[in-house]
């Protein structure tokens, strides 16, 4: 066999059984605004579209949004987002908890919100994506750029 058909092969045989499960990972800062649609207008509740939505402070919509897709299905019992704020030598966990299942290929927002994360120039530092599964492991993690590496 051509060391051109080995390489192939070998490409092909890593990217069928790849377990890498987030497409992208991007922080963006979204005004409340983002999320009206006119429909709540007449009845006052909020329509999430093709997006999942899940929000640190549910009483708030303004903030810092982690976004991301899975490409793979997995049984997630919840998000875990590790956060460096400005100013701190830690991180800060949250936990985000999906109601349901989540659908490969659908954009999920997990919201820094609440009244810490209203300035628009305070972002989150740095950052760690983890998804839990039920028992409690880590099934993938993906991190910002500012994470460094482990």
């Amino acid at each position: 066999m051509s060391l051109f058909r080995l390489a192939l092969l070998e490409l092909l045989i890593s990217t069928s059984f790849s377990f890498a499960s987030i497409e992208y990972l991007e922080q963006r800062y979204f005004p409340e605004e983002s999320f009206m649609r006119i429909s709540e207008y007449f009845n006052g509740i909020e329509v999430a579209g093709n997006r999942i939505i899940i929000r640190s402070d549910a009483e708030h919509r303004t903030g810092h949004y982690v976004t991301f897709q899975l490409s793979s299905s997995y049984s997630i019992d919840h998000f875990k987002l590790e956060v460096y704020e400005h100013g701190s030598k830690e991180p800060t966990d949250y936990l985000f908890k999906p109601q349901s299942t989540i659908p490969v290929g659908k954009p999920v927002f997990l919201g820094l919100t609440g009244e810490k994360w209203m300035d628009k120039k305070r972002p989150p530092v740095a950052y760690r994506l983890s998804l839990i599964g039920k028992d409690g492991k880590t099934l993938n993690s993906a991190t910002s750029f500012l994470w460094g590496d482990d």
